[in-house]
C-alpha cells in the first residue's frame, strides 16, 4: 500500500484516464503534469509513488502492451501499422523496445512465441485455441466449429446506454484481491442509498494478463450511480461509461474469479474467431458484468462474472 493519501490519488487516477485515452498521442511530461494539476516535479514524485513507475515508463509500458494485443488478435494488419497505432514514431525504436521488453521480435511474437514466454499463472499445460488457430493459417480450416468454450447461441450483439461510475481499482493478479476491492465499493455504495435493482455492477480489466505481468495489472470494479447522488461531502470522483454496441456473452452459471483461465479461453475465442467473422472491431478494454451477492450474517461478498463483453463497431 502507499502512502498517499485520497485527493493525491483522485489526481493521478485522472492521468491514468488520460493516458489510455491518448496513448496514440504526443503524452509530454507537462500536459501529463496539466492534468493533474501538479507541478511537473510533484506529479513525478506522486505518479511513481502510486504507479510504481515513472510516467514515461508506464506510457512505454502500456503502449507495448497494446501493440503486443494487436500483434496477437489482429493479425491482418501489418507491424509497421501496429507501431504507429501504439504511438511509436519508427519502425526500428519500435522493434527495439519490444524485443528488449518482450525479450522477442514483434515478428516472432505474432508467430506465437508470447506462449512460450508467457505462460502466467492463468495458463494450463495445454495449447491455446489461439496457437492452434496460428498453426492452421492457410489451411482454410478457421470455421465456426473451431468455438469450444463459447456456445454461439449465446453470443449478442446490445446497446448498452452511457452513465455515471464510481470506481476502485485492483492492482495485482486477476484470481485474487478483486473480491476485496468490490467488498469496498459495494458497502461505500449501498450505505448511500446507492444500489437499485437495475445498478450496472461491471469489471474491466484493463490488461491481457497473457502479456502484463501479474503484479501490474489492473482491475476496474465499477458500479453505476445517479450523478446527483454523489454529495461534495463524498469527494468522490465520478466516471464515465460511454456505453454503446458491445457483443455480450452470457455464462451458464456465473463464474468466480478463480476461474479465470476459463475467461481467457472465451476472450480469444471472441477475439480470433468472431470478431474476424463478424463485420466488427473491437474499440477497447473488456466488460464484465459482475453478481454481488451478500453472505447470510457476513460483510462479505461472494463475486462473480455473470458475463463478459467488449465494446465494437464496424470494420
Amino acid at each position: 500500500m502507499n502512502s498517499y493519501g485520497k485527493e493525491q490519488q483522485k489526481q493521478i487516477n485522472k492521468v491514468l484516464e488520460y493516458i489510455e485515452g491518448h496513448l496514440s498521442e504526443p503524452l509530454p511530461l507537462e500536459k501529463l503534469a496539466a492534468v493533474s494539476t501538479y507541478s511537473v516535479y510533484h506529479f513525478q514524485r506522486t505518479f511513481k509513488g502510486i504507479a510504481g513507475e515513472t510516467p514515461s515508463e508506464y506510457i512505454k509500458r502500456l503502449r507495448l502492451e497494446n501493440a503486443a494485443h494487436y500483434l496477437i488478435y489482429e493479425r491482418h494488419i501489418p507491424i509497421t501499422q501496429v507501431a504507429m497505432m501504439c504511438g511509436f514514431s519508427s519502425l526500428s525504436y519500435f522493434t527495439y523496445s519490444f524485443r528488449e521488453n518482450f525479450k522477442t521480435s514483434p515478428k516472432q511474437w505474432r508467430e506465437g512465441a508470447y506462449l512460450e514466454l508467457f505462460p502466467r499463472e492463468y495458463y494450463d499445460s495445454k495449447k491455446s485455441k489461439l496457437y492452434s488457430k496460428i498453426q492452421k493459417e492457410g489451411s482454410h480450416s478457421n470455421t465456426y466449429n473451431d468455438f469450444r468454450w463459447l456456445d454461439l447461441a449465446k453470443v449478442k450483439t446490445i446497446e448498452l446506454p452511457a452513465c455515471t461510475i464510481v470506481k476502485r481499482q485492483s492492482i495485482g493478479p486477476y484470481t485474487q484481491g478483486i473480491p476485496d476491492v468490490w467488498e469496498e465499493i459495494y458497502h461505500w455504495s449501498k450505505s448511500r442509498g446507492l444500489l437499485n435493482l437495475n445498478t450496472m455492477i461491471a469489471g474491466v480489466p484493463r490488461n491481457n494478463p497473457y502479456i502484463t505481468p501479474p503484479e501490474k495489472s489492473r482491475y476496474d470494479c465499477c458500479i453505476g450511480v445517479d450523478e446527483s447522488a454523489i454529495t461534495d461531502q463524498d469527494d468522490e470522483l465520478v466516471y464515465q461509461f460511454a456505453g454503446g454496441k458491445h457483443v455480450v456473452y452470457e455464462f451458464e452459471e456465473p463464474l468466480p474469479y478463480s476461474e479465470r483461465s476459463t475467461f481467457i479461453e472465451c476472450y480469444s475465442e471472441l477475439y480470433s474467431y468472431w470478431l474476424p467473422r463478424s463485420g466488427y472491431r473491437y474499440l477497447g478494454n473488456p466488460v464484465e458484468f459482475v453478481q454481488l451477492d451478500e453472505e447470510s450474517g457476513s460483510l462479505s461478498l461472494n463475486c462473480r462474472v455473470k458475463a463478459i463483453a467488449l465494446a465494437i463497431e464496424p470494420k
